[in-house]
């Protein structure tokens, strides 16, 4: 800071930050109550905010202060959109803008947490050549990661062992089916997924392993709804299907459950089969159909029946934040807070709680439940 209360920032990264939520500079004027030409001079580097207006800045533009004060990566520049309707980030509404920030910032910080901690992230994802197709490419990923013809029970932590950085987080303002993840090779930060959380398990899953097909085809920064029918997103979910559900292993359960190809299952031992491959119903559908054990169109003809339905989730349970950060993030922040590098307000930052939730978080942390009050 100068002896005028001026805060030192770098310019670009305020044009960066202000970009990636597709605002104009009078859209940031409006909203901070500031004249457009006094931002306009901060982002050209011939004026600099006060503290207070970069704090303002900071949470308009749902970044850490710090992302200000040093050169740091912009979102990627070529961000494909494969939405029915949408086709730029102005198109998005706003709220949908600043989750796809928080991914950003909540990669960005994982990073700089390894760092800091001096634990580094071992990219181990193998990106493919493009002569396989995506049964091939399947099976292919199967045997690298020695999965057998097994369902995979933990395909979040599988692919966070492979080095991509995975976070779950709810996606308001749009149709949940109309945006079920991003992903992006990022050139600082390594392979990066989001899942829509608003999206029950089975679905948050093929979403998962749809954008694990992007990455090993080292597609562009994609936000996708894997409904919708090009040729990128019809490859990748042949190949999440492939993953999820391998031919041998779901045909010889389904005769073993249902009977032999072509009878039709009563909705009961698709659920117990979809349970089985943690995958949705839809899934399970539309991949017996691929392989000819049930008529085509059975799908279809189930589908509104099934969305009527209450959807139950028995898995594991736990605060939601934690979930969507997932188990990797959140012992690194913890870690870092514990060891000096980090303040508690920055913590509580990256929980997306309040300090005194975040104190509570860093004591039940810290202290075994048998010591803790009411506990024996």
């Amino acid at each position: 800071m100068n002896q005028e209360g001026k805060v030192t920032v770098i310019p670009e990264q305020l044009t960066k930050a202000r970009r990636a939520l597709g605002l104009e500079p009078n859209e940031v004027a409006d909203a901070l109550g500031i004249d457009v030409e006094g931002l306009n001079r901060w982002e050209r580097g011939t004026s600099e905010p006060s503290l207070e207006d970069l704090w303002n800045l900071a949470e308009l533009y749902k970044r850490s202060t710090d992302y200000f004060l040093r050169p740091l990566p912009a979102l990627p520049e070529h961000l494909s959109f494969r939405l029915k309707h949408l086709y730029k980030i102005q198109d998005l509404p706003p709220k949908v803008r600043e989750v796809i920030v928080r991914f950003e910032e909540l990669c960005r910080a994982e990073a700089e947490l390894e760092e800091a901690l001096q634990k580094p992230h071992p990219i181990l994802i193998e990106k493919a050549d493009r002569s396989y197709d995506s049964e091939e490419l399947a099976d292919k990923e199967r045997r690298r990661l020695g999965l057998g013809e097994r369902p995979i029970r933990d395909l979040r932590g599988l692919l966070a062992s492979q080095g991509i950085r995975v976070f779950v987080l709810p996606v308001p303002d749009i149709l949940s089916v109309e945006l079920s993840g991003v992903s992006w090779w990022h050139d600082d930060y390594g392979p990066c997924i989001l899942v829509n959380g608003r999206n029950n398990p089975g679905r948050r899953s093929f979403t998962l392993a749809h954008e694990y097909a992007h990455l090993l085809h080292a597609d562009p920064a994609t936000i996708c709804a894997f409904m919708l029918d090009v040729p990128e997103e019809r490859s990748a979910n042949r190949f999440a299907a492939a993953f999820l559900m391998p031919g041998p292993t779901l045909r010889r359960s389904f005769i073993e459950l249902v009977g032999p190809p072509g009878t039709l299952p009563l909705d009961q031992d698709l659920g117990r089969l979809a349970g089985h491959f943690a995958v949705s119903l839809e899934a399970m559908g539309r991949r017996l159909e691929q392989l000819e054990l049930i008529p085509s169109g059975t799908t279809d003809s189930r589908i509104a029946e099934w969305e009527k339905r209450p959807v139950y989730y028995r898995g594991r349970k736990g605060p939601r934040w934690r979930s969507q950060l997932g188990t990797k993030f959140v012992s690194l922040a913890l870690e870092a807070y514990s060891g000096g590098h980090m303040s508690v307000t920055k913590l509580a930052q990256y929980f997306g709680l309040d300090v005194r939730e975040t104190l509570q978080v860093v004591w039940e942390s810290s202290t075994p439940p048998y010591r803790r009050p009411g506990l024996k």
